[in-house]
């Protein structure tokens, strides 16, 4: 967010800079300012909402905050455990060495219909 924010005032004052040269010297700075302070506000939210939400899956994963007393170097917190462990699994997947999981039926249609498929045709075709 914060590298959004920056390349966004750099934009601003591209824009500034090629709206001063037709229409003046300092013709564009109320607009600016108003614009600055409102898209200023809706970056500093975004990035508020972000860690408000990072600091909430902290928080239900038990991890301590990196600035804790207690908290040691090396520890690695269970969110990047859990991270990397998902894509070390979706790695696996994509190269064939893990199994696809049994119970989610690849092609075809599904149980239920099938089992009914199967009662249907005992009843009507295979009676014995």
């Amino acid at each position: 967010v914060d590298r959004r924010y920056k390349q966004y005032c750099e934009q601003m004052r591209g824009v500034v800079a090629s709206f001063e040269t037709v229409v003046g010297q300092g013709a564009a700075d109320v607009y600016s300012s108003l614009a600055s302070r409102a898209m200023s506000k809706h970056f500093r939210c975004l990035r508020d909402g972000i860690v408000a939400q990072i600091k909430a899956t902290k928080k239900v994963l038990g991890e301590k905050d990196a600035i804790a007393p207690g908290t040691t170097k090396g520890e690695t917190p269970r969110l990047r455990l859990l991270d990397q462990s998902l894509r070390q699994q979706k790695a696996y997947q994509n190269m064939g060495m893990m199994e696809n999981h049994p119970w989610r039926p690849q092609r075809g249609l599904p149980e239920r219909s099938v089992s009914i498929l199967r009662a249907w045709l005992f009843e009507h075709f295979l009676h014995p």
